[in-house]
């Protein structure tokens, strides 16, 4: 599958994939700031990717934010195939859950992005389902 984007600096790390069994490819921000405890902040990748017809591409956080104290302030992003326009630049909102400052530097890699291929769902009303109830969250113990 061909992925057409384009970088908005020249600077800015071509995506790959770091191993050959890698599904994700990491994305680097391209700001430095310095996080305060429970700071959102947006961050800019200076990357536009147009997501392939028929796909999603799906923003993750890395594992390793866990142990920084940061966190995607959304938890994983959703990028249609439709965004992918000139200045259509991927950007990650960052949120600090920690108790101190957190540095982000250029280059971090903060995020990582996965195509994932999708099904668009004819939704049909009915008066009644199927299925018997269930209770409700946390059912299954």
């Amino acid at each position: 599958m061909i992925v057409p984007f384009k970088r908005l600096t020249t600077d800015v790390p071509i995506p790959e994939y770091k191993t050959p069994g890698a599904c994700a490819f990491d994305l680097a921000v391209i700001d430095d700031a310095v996080l305060a405890p429970g700071e959102r902040r947006l961050f800019r990748t200076g990357l536009v990717v147009c997501t392939p017809p028929g796909h999603v591409l799906i923003l993750a956080p890395r594992s390793s934010n866990a142990k920084k104290g940061i966190r995607l302030a959304n938890g994983i992003g959703i990028i249609d195939q439709d965004y992918c326009g000139p200045t259509d630049e991927l950007k990650l909102m960052l949120h600090n859950i920690g108790d101190s400052a957190y540095p982000v530097e250029r280059g971090e890699r903060i995020a990582q992005g996965m195509f994932v291929p999708i099904m668009r769902a004819e939704f049909s009303e009915v008066s009644e389902l199927a299925a018997p109830d269930r209770g409700g969250f946390g059912t299954t113990g």
